[in-house]
């Protein structure tokens, strides 16, 4: 039998609901309406090289303005701090060339984006090592991942690793918020990471572009609030040179399509080695003043954000609520889109769990690895099977298998559709469940 299809979502291959992407489509209406209402063709402006491969002047204006307004950093920004990309895919990529020689490193903390990977693998040859928590003193629950102490001996120990390979590091790359973990990092685990960086000549990069993506969840007891590096003050920590971020149009303003992005960086150097290569990921200025009027607009900006955070409380109530009626456990969030979801207990045989900790057993480096790993992937295939699709946590090179990501940000009808189709994957998983 064929799952109904939910009106309210767009469909990969006919009836799938999709929740394994990192989308926001909770307020596309409202994207659509304001791009056919205020954004008309200027032909000097978009139908010529106009300002260039950087970026349109207007769009960069605006993007340092908002990032001066709404990111608190330490010292103005201006248009000269701002080259725009077709999204941080293509950001990502031209920092690891600009920064890295082939075979270096890039860290990331575990668990990670997926596609850091590809981003810094496929044209630079950067390798991601990942900053692994597992064993490192002070760590045990995924909260610790955010702990200052153990985010110091974790990159230390990371760092010793490579070397010991032969394996030179260029720089720390981190997503605050977190993806997938949905948490924001303490100013103090952020100063730990500066720290990291200029007492090893790393470069850091930050990327925010869940920052405007956080909302307001009571369940987490003294939820950390979204801070921007830029805010920080790492005077006699790191030289202002090596600190980037990257942000883009994606997920705050839920235009995954628009394809625009941007890296702010104070170092002369690195701007222009960026810009040298610009002319291959050049984004039409047209596409780039539709993202600049809506930063330019900050009477609509400010009713945006709220409206969008206010939709995305409703939405992750309806998830959190359904995972908890039917006892199925997660990592909660305040920040991003998506939610951890845990379903160790599936990955396990019933006398496993009786024996062993799940914590224990389930580590990537278990000895069981190959059937722990293809037992997520099971997992997986059967939600496809149900007409849902979710993201198994091997992707992010997560230290455990049995965690999955689940997009929470679609619309409610499809949303709840996708859950129901969910449980009733789990619940024929689980009947499966393996013997070892």
């Amino acid at each position: 039998m064929t799952p109904s299809r939910p009106k309210d979502r767009i469909w990969l291959d006919g009836f799938n609901v999709i929740l394994r992407l990192a989308e926001n489509s909770l307020m596309h209406n409202e994207i659509a309406d304001f791009i056919k209402q205020k954004v008309s063709v200027l032909p000097v402006n978009h139908l010529t090289y106009s300002t260039g491969p950087r970026g349109s002047h207007r769009l960069r204006l605006a993007a340092a303005n908002f990032l001066t307004e709404e990111f608190n950093p330490r010292k103005p920004l201006g248009i000269g701090n701002i080259l725009i990309t077709p999204g941080l895919a293509s950001a990502i990529d031209a920092l690891a060339w600009t920064f890295c020689d082939e075979g270096d490193a890039i860290l990331i903390p575990q668990p990670l984006y997926n596609g850091f990977r590809v981003d810094l693998l496929n044209r630079s040859n950067v390798q991601v090592i990942g900053v692994s928590y597992t064993g490192v003193e002070g760590y045990t629950v995924l909260d610790d991942v955010f702990d200052p102490e153990v985010n110091r001996r974790a990159i230390a120990r990371a760092l010793d690793r490579a070397k010991s390979n032969g394996i030179k590091v260029k720089a720390l790359l981190i997503s605050n918020p977190h993806n997938p973990l949905g948490r924001c990092y303490p100013p103090e685990t952020l100063i730990v990471f500066a720290r990291a960086c200029g007492e090893n000549d790393l470069h850091f990069i930050s990327d925010e572009i869940y920052a405007k993506s956080t909302f307001q969840n009571p369940a987490i007891r003294d939820a950390v609030p979204f801070l921007s590096t830029l805010s920080l003050d790492f005077s006699g920590i790191l030289d202002a040179t090596r600190h980037h971020i990257i942000y883009g149009a994606s997920k705050d303003f839920c235009a995954n399509g628009l394809r625009l992005g941007l890296v702010c960086t104070r170092n002369e150097g690195v701007m222009g080695a960026l810009s040298s290569i610009s002319i291959f990921s050049w984004s039409p200025h047209l596409i780039q003043d539709v993202w600049a009027a809506m930063l330019e607009n900050k009477s609509w900006l400010a009713a945006f954000t709220a409206e969008k955070a206010d939709r995305m409380v409703v939405n992750h109530r309806i998830t959190t609520s359904f995972l908890r009626e039917h006892n199925i456990r997660y990592f909660d969030t305040n920040a991003g889109l998506f939610i951890w979801v845990d379903l160790r207990h599936m990955i396990t045989s019933p006398e496993d769990s009786q024996h062993r900790l799940i914590l224990d057993s389930l580590d990537v480096e278990s000895t069981f690895e190959k059937t722990y790993r293809q037992r997520e992937i099971q997992i997986a295939d059967i939600c496809m099977k149900h007409g849902v699709l979710v993201a198994p946590g091997h992707v992010y090179m997560a230290e455990e298998y049995g965690w999955f990501r689940l997009t929470f940000t679609v619309g409610k009808d499809a949303l709840q559709e996708g859950l129901n189709r969910f449980l009733e994957a789990i619940k024929e998983a689980e009947a499966h469940k393996p013997h070892t």
